[in-house]
């Protein structure tokens, strides 16, 4: 294959990139999941946390590092499926994208159904669709298991990597009506990946290159604990079950595996399973951001503000304002109008000590200083989410 060949069939992938339904649908998704975040935190705290192209740049780094690197590996291993299966496995993802919820976005679903559809040919009668199904079902197994596996370890990298980071405060309702902090996880990761078609179409390549454009995406919210410590434990169980899947997949060089079928359909069921059992018990442990004794319980600090300057960490409270006792944001506000134009506030920790902060203040400093509390939304029309 010589250099031509090459870029021909670089530019060929790139066009299959580009003319995928399921690029644009993501696109879609991610413009909206981005707008609906501004609207809810300008509603609960009278200002945004992050600017919109915030979610575009997690879009794309570091995902699309981890992506080169599997799409080389799958390239190395020339892992082929059929035009069918491709075209499937785009309707079925675009249309779970569609519904614009990134805990959905993940092939596992696709992936499930696919696999499931192929399984059942020979109880089901699919009538026209019989050629169709047969072409989907030359894919084997292992192609199934390299990719959930491939994809599922990007996303264990990508949740402890890159998940904890520029997450959005939010005010949620307990059962006795009391107000609660949390942060709200929504996350979604561009993982194009290279794959191989037979030779077709009147191209004389030994294999038509494609690129699935993936987007892997999570959506959490974390009231129990902070968010890394929920994307640590769900990126544990995601890089497990990649594991087990790719393991899968090199023993099926030298050993011929009984039920591999019935393993990955408990793989596909135990992914989703991993991540209904973290949200059950975080709902299940007393929040974090919550009011009681500790003053003022910070959910976040806005960007470039003087409460982060003070290096003021989400889960802390302000216990006290130059001496002040203080049991709230309201309180926080009314103390800091006494005691200008130099502050010193005591601050509990996450481990329930006691340190220090100072600093002066100036007439450009915002009253609020730049810190989110767990308090009443600005806005009194903002529908509050039930714990």
């Amino acid at each position: 294959m010589d250099r031509v060949d090459v870029v021909r069939m670089s530019v060929t992938a790139l066009l299959t990139l580009l003319g995928s339904p399921l690029l644009w649908a993501t696109f879609v998704a991610l413009t909206y999941i981005s707008m609906t975040r501004i609207k809810r935190e300008r509603a609960m705290f009278r200002s945004r946390r992050r600017p919109p192209k915030s979610e575009w740049q997690h879009f794309i780094w570091p995902s699309l590092l981890l992506a080169v690197v599997a799409s080389v590996a799958m390239i190395l291993l020339e892992t082929t499926i059929t035009l069918e299966w491709a075209i499937s496995f785009t309707v079925l993802y675009t249309l779970v994208v569609l519904t614009m919820h990134p805990r959905f976005f993940n092939p596992i679903f696709p992936l499930f159904i696919l696999f499931a559809v192929v399984m059942l040919r020979d109880v089901i009668p699919y009538g026209e669709w019989s050629d169709w199904v047969s072409q989907m079902a030359r894919v084997d197994w292992t192609v199934y298991a390299l990719v959930f596996g491939v994809v599922t370890l990007a996303e264990a990298i990508l949740l402890r990597w890159d998940g904890p980071k520029e997450t959005s405060p939010t005010l949620i309702l307990s059962k006795r009506g009391q107000f609660i902090g949390g942060h709200v996880v929504k996350r979604v990761w561009f993982f194009p990946l290279v794959i191989f078609l037979p030779p077709s179409f009147g191209f004389d390549f030994p294999m038509f290159p494609i690129v699935l454009p993936i987007p892997i995406g999570v959506s959490l919210l974390s009231t129990g604990a902070l968010p890394g410590t929920l994307l640590g434990r769900l990126s544990n169980f995601r890089g497990v079950l990649a594991l087990i899947a790719l393991a899968l997949y090199g023993a099926s060089f030298a050993l011929q595996i009984p039920y591999v079928d019935y393993v990955l359909f408990a793989l596909f069921i135990l992914y989703e399973l991993a991540l209904q059992w973290i949200k059950r018990e975080n709902r299940g442990t007393t929040p974090v951001f919550i009011n009681g004794n500790r003053g003022a319980v910070i959910i976040d600090t806005l960007p470039n503000s003087p409460g982060e300057a003070m290096q003021l960490i989400p889960g802390e409270s302000i216990y006290k304002v130059n001496g002040t006792v203080i049991t709230g944001g309201h309180s926080f506000y009314e103390a800091l109008q006494q005691h200008k134009p130099y502050i010193k506030l005591e601050v509990l920790n996450l481990n329930g000590d006691i340190r220090f902060v100072q600093r002066a203040m100036y007439e450009t400093d915002p009253h609020e200083l730049g810190i989110l509390f767990v308090s009443e939304p600005t806005s009194p029309r903002v529908r509050l989410r039930k714990l």
